[in-house]
């Protein structure tokens, strides 16, 4: 299902996060969410459907599509080690899904290519700096 293969990503992000540095919040676009203040560090997930099926020969099957964008949001004026390190533990949870031992326990079949970022994306005055991991994904139910 649909939800199915969000929580597949959205567990392998979220655990690979907070394993790295549990000091980091991951939130994701999905549930209800309050900045953090200024000096906090977090990674705002957004999941995006462009494809929910595939026709073959025959009836439609349940085939998945999309985007992942990864926010990831460290206090202003630190240098970029510290987005680096949280962008390495996002993108080794991505692909965490292409592994030959994932545990598939969402039944979604989970695949990600190629990770883009992380790209600094810097605006004078925001509160945190931002840099993105993004990247095309499948999934089958």
């Amino acid at each position: 299902t649909l939800v199915n293969a969000r929580a597949a990503f959205e567990t392998a992000i979220k655990n690979a996060v907070t394993t790295a540095d549990n000091t980091v919040t991951v939130v994701f676009d999905n549930m209800p969410f309050t900045t953090p203040g200024k000096n906090k560090k977090y990674v705002m997930v957004s999941l995006d459907f462009t494809q929910s099926t595939t026709q073959t020969h025959g009836a439609a099957q349940d085939y998945y599509a999309g985007s992942i964008r990864c926010g990831i949001m460290t206090p202003p004026n630190k240098g970029s080690a510290v987005a680096s390190a949280i962008a390495e533990s996002v993108i080794d949870g991505l692909t965490s899904v292409n592994a030959p031992g994932y545990s598939d326990t969402f039944s979604a079949t989970p695949r990600v290519s190629e990770i883009e970022g992380p790209t600094s994306v810097t605006v004078e005055g925001d509160s945190h700096f931002l840099s993105v991991v993004s990247c095309q994904f499948t999934a089958n139910a």
